[in-house]
């Protein structure tokens, strides 16, 4: 290829920042799947199916208890009203004088019995009831995991999207000072070659296809100045110079 009239470590340049902004990206898609998340989020998941069984439970015991409550407080009621026709001095049959006792007595047995099992139910919605507390702490405490990987993911991605808005700024410039016709050709390259278009020779190898160039094709290339094309992968190619290095290191500050 012909000698150009820029510094050709403007392509390499390109080039290196281009990888940083992939390698960046790919960072943010692998943070976004962590594992970490991942896990915390089933730790979640069965943590609130614990508490929602134990709960369910716990709501169908007290929706017993208040039926139970409120048999009693009917039974109650009707114990009340035959007493006091029983205290009237209206009834005069000795038939309907037994009945109404037979009856009372009967909603007696019935309302202490209901009562002793109210009584057990409570017993056990008392050690039921710490359980739905501790399953809710338990799922709270997952839910709290979850929050904070989700905060540290976000710090970590806003990181890199800053970094990337510098590069792509840092990038702007490199373009500006490469004449359009390279800046197509670069496109062209990078499109067939899977976002590699510039590879580095050094010592006769290439940075892409860690390939030895043979020796007749390695005595031409000689000038750090000018743009070549690697004869094995056929990318954009340039002589290894030390500031290639120095921009890795600014790149990976």
């Amino acid at each position: 290829m012909d000698e150009k009239k820029f510094d050709v470590i403007d392509l390499a340049e390109l080039q290196l920042i281009d990888n940083a902004v992939s390698a960046r990206l790919s960072e943010i898609e692998e943070i976004k799947g962590s594992n970490e998340m991942v896990s915390a989020r089933k730790e979640f998941e069965r943590a609130r199916e614990s508490f929602d069984k134990i709960g369910s439970d716990y709501n169908a015991m007290e929706s017993k208890r208040r039926k139970l409550e409120d048999t009693i407080e009917i039974q109650s009621e009707k114990i009340k009203s035959n007493e006091e026709k029983l205290f009237s001095g209206k009834i005069t049959s000795t038939k309907e004088l037994e009945s109404y006792q037979e009856e009372v007595k009967i909603l007696k047995q019935k309302n202490s019995g209901i009562e002793d099992k109210v009584l057990e139910m409570m017993i056990d919605m008392e050690d039921k009831s710490e359980k739905v507390k501790s399953a809710r702490e338990a799922m709270e405490k997952r839910k709290a995991d979850i929050d904070h990987i989700k905060n540290e993911i976000e710090e970590r991605i806003e990181v890199l999207r800053h970094n990337i808005e510098g590069l792509e700024k840092r990038k702007e410039s490199v373009i500006s000072r490469i004449p359009e016709e390279y800046l197509k050709k670069y496109s062209e390259v990078k499109n067939k070659k899977n976002g590699i278009a510039v590879a580095v020779l050094k010592d006769n190898f290439c940075s892409v296809c860690n390939m030895q160039i043979p020796t007749s094709e390695a005595e031409k290339i000689d000038d750090i100045d000018k743009i070549y094309r690697c004869p094995l992968c056929g990318r954009i190619a340039v002589i290894y110079r030390n500031e290639i290095d120095d921009i890795k290191k600014e790149l990976e500050a």
